[in-house]
């Protein structure tokens, strides 16, 4: 039986209606997820999950362009509705994953390209995925990595998340007796060159851009021939 038939209404702000359809548009047809979100939910459209992403949002992230149009021609979604994590809304996530259809059909439902995120980036600013940092690190001499700034894409190589209002110490690298003689720092990653010639990446590896063979996200990354552990942490659509 459908939750939607037990005790839900036009105006349901269940969270646990919110985590089912988030979960469910990152996969299914296009035509079994209208269906999904046309009977699970009276509310199904607006409905925002923790991080406050919507089933456009979700969509959007995925690349599904059909159901994407459906949810704002037939649903009337907002496409300028922002989530909490990022300040992204649906433009942005298409921009980011790397989606252009959905974002050329944002654009034609009037979505502006010019909207800023909380890290006060735009839609277009996105389009082009990463930008390496006006400073490149280079040294002679080997050296201990201090890196402090926003750390909202996991480019700083600290142990969690936490942004770093000043400089501190890569202890990663302490830790194993890795000494850096380059570091490229970077929107989306962070690449570490070692003495040795060792290369350690982490950031978002949305597009394979850290070279470990996947798309995962990494907070901390060794190099397998330091270490058999690193902390890693799954896209999140």
């Amino acid at each position: 039986m459908s939750l939607a038939l037990l005790d839900c209404t036009p105006k349901c702000r269940s969270q646990q209606h919110a985590d089912q359809v988030v979960a469910a548009l990152t996969s299914g047809s296009e035509g079994k997820l209208r269906a999904f979100l046309a009977s699970h939910c009276h509310n199904a459209t607006s409905l925002r999950d923790a991080f406050g992403r919507t089933a456009l949002h979700l969509a959007a992230s995925v690349g599904k362009k059909a159901l994407l149009e459906w949810l704002l021609d037939a649903k009337g979604a907002d496409l300028m509705l922002k989530d909490k994590e990022s300040g992204w809304n649906a433009l942005h996530r298409s921009a980011f994953y790397g989606h252009i259809h959905c974002l050329i059909s944002l654009v034609k439902h009037g979505g502006p390209l010019s909207t800023l995120d909380k890290e006060g980036l735009s839609v277009l600013d996105l389009t082009m995925k990463d930008r390496p940092a006006h400073v490149v690190f280079k040294n002679t001499n080997p050296s201990e990595v201090y890196m402090w700034g926003s750390n909202t894409n996991f480019s700083l190589g600290h142990g969690n998340q936490d942004s770093r209002h000043h400089p501190e110490l890569v202890d990663v690298f302490a830790r194993t007796g890795v000494y850096i003689k380059q570091v490229v720092v970077c929107k989306f990653h962070s690449v570490f060159l070692s003495q040795k010639g060792q290369v350690f990446t982490c950031g978002h590896g949305q597009g394979g851009r850290l070279g470990h063979g996947d798309e995962q996200t990494y907070l901390v990354r060794f190099d397998s021939s330091l270490s058999t552990w690193s902390h890693t942490f799954l896209n999140n659509y």
